[in-house]
């Protein structure tokens, strides 16, 4: 009886042991995965934008801020028309504006950082809405595009990120979210290879694929003494590789062809794109979160291209969402005075457009913010 006893203790004992060792093997796997990786993917050594890496890291700095704080949300338009330093400096309020918006971003894509913008408690979100944004998940492009943020994004995140938008996944993308910690650390690995190549051209070659500081597409490490400035204002794409840079001759090809893409654009109120919005302003407004929702202009000669009514969708979203408490509407695709000399192309804004979209918004940030007290 007591052989059979101590056998059975010492089963107990093994498996103990090994499930104790399977565990510290997945953390270390996950510690060293993270270590190989996390520099190199920051420098843009890996690809070619770096900026998704920067959304979880941003919230949890935004979670300590003493401060008023507003975050930008949103697509490229977003990203390239708010400079958060120049709307706080025209602010009467004190506060920071955090830009956290992300190229070839869509709704479906934002909705997964919505648990933890809550938990960083800003006082205003910032929610792009427009023809761009209002659509199905649909083209290679944007499924592909889609599969990259996911593999990116939640590789980042932990157990508190997890919320109402695993429900609304697309069934296109749901083996390329990670929701445990397993999962995450098998994203990560896709890139170890990359990451340990990167290592050895450096040490042996003394090169690297690596993008300078305060170049556009480089992104600071979060206890970088350039992080709350770049979270901010980040890097923009120099003038000269837009409008500016183009003479007479290369516009007028331009403005016959692509500045007419925008009548490509087919937003449906009952998209994916849609529900996706919808999950994340009510779920900031039940949390007592302030929404902005801001329309980002479109060149006049791209506009003069959108058929009457095509565009009808973007308005009754507006409209219907404004009827919310605590939701406030900038919408500037149909006002007047923006100029060619305000884009950087047909549907973003260079350095005068930020400046002219920073003196619009400023006063509208101040007004909701007075709404609050």
């Amino acid at each position: 009886m007591s052989n059979s006893n101590n056998e059975g203790s010492n089963f107990i004992d093994l498996m103990t042991s090994i499930l104790i060792a399977f565990f510290l093997g997945i953390l270390l796997s996950h510690n060293l995965t993270f270590a190989l990786t996390d520099s190199n993917l920051r420098d843009s050594s890996l690809m070619i934008q770096s900026r998704p890496l920067i959304t979880v890291e941003a919230l949890n700095t935004i979670a300590s801020d003493n401060t008023i704080s507003i975050v930008g949300t949103g697509s490229s338009m977003t990203f390239k028309g708010l400079d958060g330093k120049c709307v706080s400096e025209n602010m009467s309020n004190q506060a920071n504006i955090y830009n956290i918006a992300q190229l070839n971003s869509y709704p479906w894509n934002d909705m997964i950082h919505i648990p933890r913008l809550v938990n960083s408690n800003p006082d205003v979100v910032l929610i792009e809405i427009g023809p761009n944004l209002l659509i199905d998940l649909s083209s290679q492009k944007a499924i592909e595009n889609s599969k990259f943020r996911y593999r990116i994004d939640t590789s980042q995140q932990d157990s508190s990120d997890i919320g109402g938008w695993v429900e609304l996944i697309h069934p296109e993308l749901e083996n390329f979210v990670a929701t445990n910690d397993i999962d995450r650390m098998e994203l990560r690995q896709e890139y170890v290879t990359q990451s340990i190549e990167e290592e050895l051209t450096r040490l042996l070659l003394n090169e690297s694929n690596a993008r300078n500081e305060w170049t556009y597409g480089w992104t600071p490490h979060p206890e970088s003494e350039d992080w709350i400035e770049y979270l901010q204002t980040p890097t923009f794409p120099s003038d000269r590789y837009g409008f500016e840079g183009m003479d007479f001759i290369e516009r007028l090809p331009y403005n016959e062809t692509k500045m007419g893409d925008s009548a490509g654009y087919k937003p449906e109120i009952d998209s994916y794109g849609y529900l996706a919005l919808e999950y994340e302003i009510s779920t900031l407004v039940e949390n007592g979160i302030s929404i902005i929702i801001i329309g980002l202009p479109h060149h006049p000669s791209s506009i003069d291209f959108v058929p009457q009514g095509k565009w009808d969708s973007v308005n009754q979203t507006m409209s219907d969402f404004a009827q919310m408490k605590g939701v406030t509407v900038f919408n500037q695709i149909w006002e007047q005075g923006w100029v060619d000399d305000h884009f950087y192309d047909r549907n973003h804004l260079d350095d005068e457009g930020r400046i002219e979209f920073c003196n619009r918004l400023a006063p509208v940030i101040d007004e909701v913010l007075s709404g609050r007290d």
